[in-house]
């Protein structure tokens, strides 16, 4: 805290994730390494004392969630003082402010505790995708390392992130004790999570706007960020389409969640629409 006890001590946040980076990149790697090697030897082994765990993990998950987007939002809506402009480019209180400091950070750390979800769905007998595992471990490794320094538009992420992964650990957590069947929530709670990625290239986007206006802008931008958010957001819009479009009507959609749900998508294919998305933004 400052010496006003008003301030969040932001700067020993920032030591303390520089610390414990290490610690955070040998999990992120030991999950990688579970995800490749534990399913082969687990199989499709079934715990019924895993089910309340999970329902506990989801409900602990939503109401984190919730806590912390509420905690960000007062902060959030103020940012726009100056329009679009203030709320992408000046970080202002964002990780000074007591409550939207917590927050803040709170929600770079949850990004390690979130790779857990995968672990529970292999110990629980069903199978994963490629771009579930890809996806966390991406975030895991940009949380860890982005903190801070990527300013301002951090609170753009932080914002559609929670807003999104209320609804789905909310979702989750009904379903494993209330409706045990995927029900048609499952396609808006799906399309709410792809939402995230538009809404922040749209951010990305005005950011380049104004960096290109000579406007002082408090925010960590490169190229990467625009590669990653539109590589994921082509790949989850495809994962939608092969779920729910109209091909896939013969599928069993409403079967019950025990057995997960598939991205029907092979790694190859994973690599060439990564590779496509770059050719495109790269112009080859």
């Amino acid at each position: 805290m400052g010496g006003n006890g008003v301030d969040y001590d932001a700067h020993m946040l920032i030591e303390w994730m520089e610390q414990r980076r290490p610690l955070f990149m040998i999990l992120i790697i030991a999950y990688a390494l579970f995800v490749v090697h534990v399913p082969r030897i687990w199989g499709r082994k079934r715990n019924r004392e895993l089910a309340s765990i999970i329902f506990y993990w989801n409900a602990f998950n939503a109401l984190t969630d919730i806590v912390l987007f509420l905690g960000l939002l007062p902060e959030f809506l103020s940012s726009f003082h100056e329009g679009f402009y203030s709320s992408l480019c000046l970080t202002a209180g964002l990780y000074k402010n007591p409550r939207s400091g917590r927050a803040i950070f709170t929600f770079h750390i949850s990004k390690i505790w979130e790779l857990l979800d995968t672990v529970l769905v292999i110990l629980d007998g069903r199978k994963t995708n490629i771009l579930h595992v890809a996806h966390h471990i991406v975030v895991s490794i940009s949380m860890i390392y982005s903190y801070q320094h990527i300013g301002a538009v951090a609170r753009w992420i932080a914002i559609t992130n929670l807003a999104a992964h209320s609804a789905l650990y909310s979702y989750l957590a009904a379903q494993s004790c209330v409706w045990k069947r995927r029900t048609r929530s499952a396609r808006v709670i799906d399309g709410i999570q792809i939402a995230q990625f538009p809404i922040c290239l749209f951010g990305l986007i005005k950011i380049r706007q104004f960096l290109n206006a000579k406007k002082k802008c408090e925010t960590s931008y490169n190229g990467p960020c625009i590669i990653i958010y539109s590589s994921f957001f082509i790949l989850f819009i495809q994962f939608y389409i092969n779920k729910y479009g109209k091909n896939s009507i013969n599928r069993e959609v409403f079967k019950s969640d025990s057995k997960g749900s598939e991205l029907f998508i092979s790694f190859k294919t994973f690599i060439s629409i990564v590779n496509r998305t770059i050719g495109r933004i790269w112009g080859f």
